[in-house]
């Protein structure tokens, strides 16, 4: 009997030891041009990953375009071995999607493997240091004046936060524009360099990408989305002053393709679980004014977040006027 345990034990081993890990080059798709804050949070995951993980070894492919629906068909065909991730970003991927790409898009917002989030940021309203707008108030009065205004945005989470701004600020829809740019960085860079002629006069994007241009005083943060007021910005306020139910932000999650394996679902979601929670990605996410969900590190919850996403905005969101577009 004794003899008979020590073999069984011997059988056993291997197969703990042939639990799934990539042992080859990830292929991360992001479908934004570089610098976006998906991006951003996944290469401050995966320096912490190596750490523990030194064989995890990926590349980043960026592929802008129709607001990630680009990215998205592409991932729609990737190999199912756990090579090859998507970092979509919510409102986008799951909400806007639907609205306006719905005749480019080849998937429905459950049709991945949601692994986790990887981080929230609240969306800034920010100006031109031209413009002579300074709170959300001026902007608003801005928006009514009925003079031509270009705001720039670069995804589904700043249009919609656009669009409440619009609705709620009565602002004049012929003479008020979003721009849409392949991203935030491209969206932020247009603002900065707004000289009245060339530019855009204002846009909306995530704080953790707008960050180094506002520090650096070359645009103006004008209001924040969301209920919370960041400490990095006390001066600050919150654009719920002028347009209540503006709770939007960026956030950005980890993807699979369709059908993915248990182990490899369950590979990234502990490892990557890890190290949002780790003491590192903490310091670093305050630093970039990032935070996270606990409720959303799981698969379940996830995608309970996600249909509750849809339920808030898409009613809201349908109900815009595409007409002119």
């Amino acid at each position: 009997m004794f003899i008979r345990k020590i073999i069984l034990s011997l059988l056993v081993l291997p197969i703990a030891a042939l639990a799934w890990e990539p042992t080859k080059p990830v292929q991360v798709y992001i479908g934004n041009t570089p610098g976006a804050g998906n991006e951003m949070a996944f290469r401050k995951l995966a320096e912490i990953v190596q750490k523990k993980n030194p064989n995890f070894v990926y590349v980043v492919q960026n592929i802008p375009g129709a607001d990630s629906v680009i990215a998205n068909n592409k991932f729609l065909e990737a190999p199912n071995d756990g090579l090859t991730i998507n970092l979509p970003s919510h409102m986008s991927s799951y909400v806007t999607n639907d609205i306006w790409e719905k005749n480019l898009k080849r998937y429905q917002w459950d049709s991945f493997v949601d692994v986790l989030t990887m981080g929230k940021s609240p969306l800034v309203l920010v100006a031109s240091v031209k413009s002579g707008i300074n709170t959300p108030q001026e902007f608003v009065k801005y928006i009514q004046s009925g003079r031509s205004i270009n705001v720039a945005i670069g995804g589904g989470a700043h249009r919609t936060a656009f669009e409440y701004l619009m609705e709620k600020g009565r602002g004049n829809k012929d003479a008020v524009k979003s721009i849409k740019f392949n991203g935030p960085m491209p969206a932020v860079q247009s603002v900065a360099s707004y000289d009245g002629k060339t530019g855009t006069e204002f846009g909306i994007m995530p704080i953790a990408v707008a960050k180094p241009l506002v520090d650096a005083g070359k645009v103006k943060a004008i209001g924040f989305t969301g209920t919370r007021t960041m400490p990095q910005y006390p001066d600050v306020p919150l654009l719920n002053t002028v347009a209540p139910g503006i709770n939007v932000y960026a956030a950005w999650s980890i993807q699979l393709p369709p059908n993915a394996p248990k182990d490899v679902v369950e590979w990234y979601q502990k490892t990557f679980a890890a190290a949002v929670r780790s003491r590192e990605y903490k310091e670093w996410r305050e630093a970039n004014v990032i935070f996270y969900e606990e409720s959303e590190l799981t698969p379940a919850g996830l995608k309970k977040h996600m249909a509750e996403l849809r339920t808030a905005f898409l009613p809201v969101l349908g109900k815009i006027d595409l007409s002119k577009e």
